[in-house]
């Protein structure tokens, strides 16, 4: 995904005040579900210590928990592609001036 945005808009095409603000926006988005996924991992080894009401609903508390943990990584690698694509566009440009 290097360089694209959704659509056929690339990030070469963004004026530097739009590429700034999706970047801050990203690392925004970032964090949060990088606090999400903290906080699942606490619930994911509590219930895995025993923490859970009983077997089969630790179980099924667990596998849900880690579905969700999942997803939730998922999305963050690709929010670290697309901060680390517009990081890179921006250094770019202060590379070469004449490119954004």
């Amino acid at each position: 995904m290097v360089g694209r945005l959704r659509g056929s808009v690339t990030y070469t095409t963004l004026p530097d005040s739009e590429l700034d603000t999706l970047l801050a926006k990203l690392v925004e988005e970032e964090a949060s579900v990088s606090r999400r996924r903290a906080a699942l991992h606490q619930r994911i080894e509590f219930v895995h210590a025993g923490g859970g009401a009983s077997a089969d609903l630790s179980a099924d508390q667990l596998e849900t928990l880690q579905a969700s943990e999942r997803g939730l990584s998922n999305r963050r690698l690709i929010l670290h592609q697309q901060i680390d694509d517009l990081r890179a566009e921006r250094s770019r440009r202060l590379l070469l001036p004449s490119a954004g």
